[in-house]
């Protein structure tokens, strides 16, 4: 498992997120624990993150904030996530096209993109790097006795350990 950058704020990153960031919200139960994700659109291993919660989505809800830290095609892929009318569909979207050979995700080349939501792909990289974050994917734990738990990229098993429930 990656290591958690020495001087990340857990509590900062999270509450930074959910009170000045924008992200595509994956809504489980009520009073479930929360996972505010930093991923960049462009990154293959932030795709494989998403499949390593699969199993939690009934149980936790997970919040997805785009942010651009690899190329320019992140922060107009994550603004187009984020301006869409449906973004959970088409954050689901650009999921299934990551792995096309022509373009990875959404085919960002003729979208012309409201410069609000390409701000706030900013406003989430800021708010991460500020917070000591320093790769994707990233996230905290909200757990639901008030704790914060770094989230760096994990697997099934290791979330399921992190997070005390069971995959």
């Amino acid at each position: 498992m990656p290591e958690v950058p020495a001087d990340l704020n857990a509590e900062r990153l999270f509450v930074e997120l959910a009170e000045n960031g924008e992200g595509v919200r994956f809504e489980s139960r009520k009073g479930a624990p929360v996972v505010n994700m930093v991923f960049d659109p462009q990154c293959q291993w932030c795709v494989w993150e998403f499949e390593q919660f699969r199993p939690f989505m009934d149980r936790v809800t997970f919040v997805w904030h785009p942010v651009a830290v690899l190329n320019p095609w992140s922060e107009l892929q994550g603004a187009a996530i984020l301006a869409a009318k449906d973004p959970k569909a088409t954050f689901m979207e650009h999921e299934k096209h990551f792995r096309d050979e022509a373009f990875k995700g959404l085919d960002v080349r003729k979208m012309t993109l409201p410069f609000e939501k390409r701000e706030k792909v900013w406003d989430n990289s800021k708010i991460f790097r500020r917070a000591g974050g320093n790769s994707v994917p990233f996230g905290v734990l909200k757990t639901t006795d008030g704790r914060y738990v770094p989230i760096p990229q994990v697997t099934t098993a290791d979330f399921a350990r992190l997070s005390g429930l069971k995959a």
